[in-house]
């Protein structure tokens, strides 16, 4: 079991208990990439992506004493994202195709020991955005719902109904991409 996975469940627990605090951050921690996950499945322009995503999050809220989860509590969010974006495409636009991801900054947490490491944790992640920005939309959105949300490559493969080996390869591409990328930007520098 990840390290992620079991902050998870303990923010689950908390939930159901009622801790609003524990909700707060969970919204926080999954919000920004089911957003965009959610926007990707959505006919483009739309507005909707953030509407279906507070609805998931009210009902966990609404549902949190008997909510049971089998999986991770990150793919039990995607999922729920993806089978109310069906659904109201179902109702709203039938027909309609997904269309392109839309840019969203992630939430960069720096450790905090000394000015020093924190100043040089800033600039790697923010030259590491910079480039997982210039990956291709969906090698992006496959790329942090695995290193971000910690879903596996089957959950990911389900989620986006492409093979596992799509998925796998993606990830190569991706990793590929910022390895040489990185490198050479230093070497540059």
């Amino acid at each position: 079991m990840t390290a992620n996975h079991t902050d998870d469940l303990q923010l689950l627990a908390r939930i159901k208990a009622g801790e609003s605090r524990a909700f707060d951050q969970l919204f926080l921690k999954y919000y920004p990439n089911l957003l965009h996950f959610c926007r990707s499945l959505l006919p483009y322009p739309s507005d909707e992506g953030e509407d279906v995503v507070l609805e998931v999050f009210q009902q966990v809220w609404r549902h949190r004493e008997k909510m049971s989860i089998h999986s991770s509590l990150s793919a039990f969010l995607y999922a729920s994202v993806k089978n109310r974006v069906y659904d109201y495409r179902r109702k709203q636009h039938p027909g309609r195709t997904n269309m392109p991801l839309e840019e969203i900054p992630g939430e960069l947490i720096a450790n905090r020991e000394c000015p020093d490491q924190v100043l040089t944790y800033k600039e790697l992640s923010e030259n590491l955005e910079k480039l997982i920005k210039l990956l291709p939309e969906r090698m992006q959105l496959i790329f942090r719902m695995n290193r971000e949300d910690q879903l596996t490559y089957q959950e990911i493969a389900d989620l986006l109904e492409i093979s596992v080996n799509s998925v796998k390869t993606q990830m190569y591409r991706a990793i590929k991409f910022l390895k040489e990328s990185y490198q050479f930007d230093n070497s540059a520098g």
